[in-house]
């Protein structure tokens, strides 16, 4: 078959080798010159695979109020009186409830792991380097209450391998680069096995073995403007170099996916979640970050990465509903810049490479992955704040529903009438 792949970020890139992998010729579309220049291309670099809980919670609930009104809040809204943004929210507040959260923690860790599986696989066939390490992960909770409520979650799901509740005073023994002092937070989950990976790179290495194959054809720099159908089937896309006809399509588009199915007919649950991050080249006299953390209390992330032959740290975090607004607000930047300095010590005043981009996420923050209403239209996008994370399973999935193969992973979880 004839599959076109709309979006080279992480998911589309992915996608498409899964796809031309099993033998189907594939042609890839974005509207920019090279891959990866969105939410893909400097995100916060850890391979979450054990803590994929959702966003929307009975805990974000209940910290909903201060979490938008507060200035230096790691989540506000932006967008005011947004239909899009209040149908969404409608359905976040449903995904809040605690049946809910359970059913996307269990679809959420069967993809991650699946996707963890698939990402081993690509790398070791295709001979990938993009600073793949299992680092280890520390998520440090501030408040006693929010960590009696971690080890409560630890234990009723039981623990992963090398997975370690640690006190303050251990936190500090294993990560000797925290500044913190003991009595400033309750204590931290350790799970060894976690990872960390530059997500650009990553795009990087896939799109030079893509380019090696001959049933791979790219159209970069080219807008897609809208579906081209025949009845109730997509038979084409609208582009910048005219129409392109496939058999099928793969939208991968990140945030940009809501605006693509309107012009289709149907609705999409996505609504972009603007994050930010900042990357520090250690310098020589540094302590070492040797495992990732999370600031579980202000949503932040910082992990290790080797970029150009020297250390780095990746700190990166914030939610803004912010609708596609890609403009680079200082004072969020500052936020991580601060963060940097007060539990690392680290001097965030020179160069910082800060970026931001726009997450494409779901109420629920499971992905969307299946057959939309517009027949030969596939879905892979709402990854949301796990894309990097989820980005191989869900191509695994994508390609296995198209080959009308019996997927490895439960797909019922991630159909569009769930979330719609």
């Amino acid at each position: 078959m004839k599959i076109c792949v709309l979006g080279a970020g992480v998911i589309g890139l992915t996608t498409a080798w899964c796809l031309a992998e099993a033998g189907h010729d594939v042609i890839i579309i974005d509207r920019h010159a090279s891959t990866a220049k969105e939410a893909s291309a400097a995100n916060g670099a850890q391979l979450s695979y054990a803590f994929v809980a959702p966003l929307a919670s009975p805990a974000t609930l209940k910290k909903l109020p201060s979490l938008l009104l507060s200035r230096d809040s790691p989540m506000r809204i932006r967008a005011r009186l947004d239909p899009a943004l209040i149908a969404w929210g409608a359905l976040f507040l449903l995904a809040c409830r605690p049946a809910a959260v359970r059913e996307t923690m269990s679809a959420q860790l069967a993809l991650a792991a699946l996707s963890r599986s698939e990402l081993t696989r690509l790398t070791q066939s295709l001979h990938l380097s993009f600073g793949l390490r299992t680092a280890g992960k520390l998520v440090i909770h501030r408040s006693a209450r929010d960590f009696k409520a971690a080890c409560r979650s630890v234990a009723a799901t039981g623990e992963e391998p090398g997975q370690q509740i640690l006190s303050a005073a251990e936190c500090l023994a294993l990560v000797p680069a925290l500044q913190f002092d003991a009595a400033q937070f309750a204590g931290g989950i350790f799970t060894a096995s976690e990872q960390v990976g530059d997500c650009a790179a990553f795009c990087a290495a896939l799109t030079v073995r893509l380019r090696q194959r001959s049933n791979v054809a790219w159209l970069l720099d080219t807008s897609i403007f809208g579906p081209v159908r025949c009845g109730d089937k997509l038979v084409a896309v609208h582009t910048g170099k005219g129409q392109v006809a496939a058999d099928h399509f793969v939208l991968c588009m990140g945030a940009a996916s809501a605006a693509f199915a309107r012009a289709c007919g149907f609705y999409l649950p996505i609504y972009p979640l603007k994050g930010y991050s900042i990357t520090l080249t250690r310098p020589p006299d540094a302590r070492v970050l040797r495992h990732s953390i999370t600031d579980m209390e202000r949503k932040l992330v910082f992990a290790p990465l080797a970029r150009d032959g020297r250390s780095a740290v990746r700190i990166a975090g914030i939610a803004d509903l912010e609708r596609n607004d890609m403009t680079l607000d200082g004072r969020r930047i500052d936020i991580l810049r601060r963060a940097a300095a007060e539990l690392l010590g680290l001097d965030a005043a020179g160069d910082i490479a800060p970026w931001c981009g726009l997450r494409p996420a779901t109420p629920d923050s499971r992905p969307i992955i299946g057959w939309s209403p517009l027949d030969g239209l596939f879905i892979n996008s709402g990854h949301g704040m796990l894309g990097w994370t989820l980005a191989c399973g869900s191509a695994r999935l994508t390609a296995d529903m198209i080959e009308r193969n019996r997927p490895a992973s439960e797909t019922g979880a991630f159909a569009l009438r769930r979330a719609a």
